[in-house]
């Protein structure tokens, strides 16, 4: 767990290191849309920290491509 914590903690000061500059000049619209879109991540991360199996995203591209990739392989055989 504390190996993951380190990697999620290094993931993370690099993303602020890189957006920092542009972040600070952005319109409030702008920063709105990033901290939505690191919401995913975000929770992402705690799953991958605490190791919870909880719904992540191998759930949902088996959920979005489960059946058609069942059925492709089924074609071929």
């Amino acid at each position: 767990m504390l190996e993951n914590l380190i990697v999620v903690i290094i993931v993370a000061l690099a993303l602020v290191c890189a957006d920092a500059r542009n972040f600070a000049r952005s319109e409030r619209r702008t920063k709105v849309l990033y901290f939505l879109m690191l919401l995913p991540a975000a929770y992402l991360s705690v799953l991958f920290v605490l190791q919870l199996p909880w719904f992540n995203i191998g759930h949902l591209t088996k959920a979005m491509y489960g059946w058609p990739a069942r059925q492709f392989v089924a074609l071929l055989k």
